[in-house]
């Protein structure tokens, strides 16, 4: 996997990526909710992978910044969001001079080659009381996941490695962050009568817990005390 590659895949991608958030839009309107609940509006925003910036808009944030390795993706999220900063950058160079209070990755630690270094970016921009959001899919998922996209039923990926909850904790912890907490949602990303109540139900919470497809890891600074 190489980052080269990855921004040439997302560039091909680019003109129909909205389409294809259309068909799945149960999983990201699961997504943008998992990410409100930590990110409050009128925050300081930074998103990472940002592609065509709906869900950092989502986020209402009264600074919000995206980044990107595919200037396709930037170039249509600059034109739908122009009240929004966008720019091309790889995460495997290093972080941003600038700090934010909140830095959104979501769907982002599957398709970098190097895990520390994506986190050691991460924590070089937060700031001192910061938080940072890393939401991947459950590799429980994969199986399910590779079929729908042979049967293009889903965004195809490219090159990607599954990421588990230990993998994104040991690079945090590595990077200076601590897990601060770790949840899983969406059990059922289409939408099928009488299956629907599983993603909200107080009794399947325990379901959603283990084999939910968003997980999402939350951190923040380690204290040096």
């Amino acid at each position: 996997m190489r980052p080269n590659h990855v921004g040439s895949h997302f560039d091909r991608v680019a003109p129909d990526y909205d389409r294809w958030k259309a068909k799945a839009h149960r999983y990201y309107e699961a997504l943008k909710t998992s990410l409100r609940q930590i990110v409050p509006p009128g925050s300081r925003v930074l998103e990472v992978g940002c592609a065509t910036g709906d869900i950092l808009a989502s986020l209402a944030p009264a600074e919000g910044v995206g980044l990107d390795i595919s200037s396709a993706m930037i170039d249509l999220a600059a034109r739908k969001h122009p009240g929004l900063r966008f720019q091309v950058h790889d995460l495997m160079r290093g972080p941003l001079e600038e700090r934010f209070d909140y830095v959104v990755a979501a769907d982002v630690a599957e398709h970098v080659p190097d895990l520390d270094t994506m986190m050691a970016s991460l924590a070089g921009m937060l700031t001192e009381g910061g938080v940072a959001v890393v939401v991947t899919a459950n590799p429980l998922w994969a199986p399910i996941l590779y079929v729908a996209e042979r049967l293009r039923l889903k965004m195809p990926e490219g090159d990607h490695e599954w990421r588990s909850r230990m993998d994104l904790t040991s690079a945090a912890r590595r990077a200076g962050l601590r897990e601060r907490s770790f949840d899983r949602s969406l059990v059922m990303p289409r939408d099928i009568p009488g299956l629907r109540t599983l993603d909200s139900a107080p009794w399947a919470a325990g379901l959603r817990q283990r084999v939910g497809l968003i997980q999402r890891a939350v951190f923040d600074p380690r204290s040096e005390t």
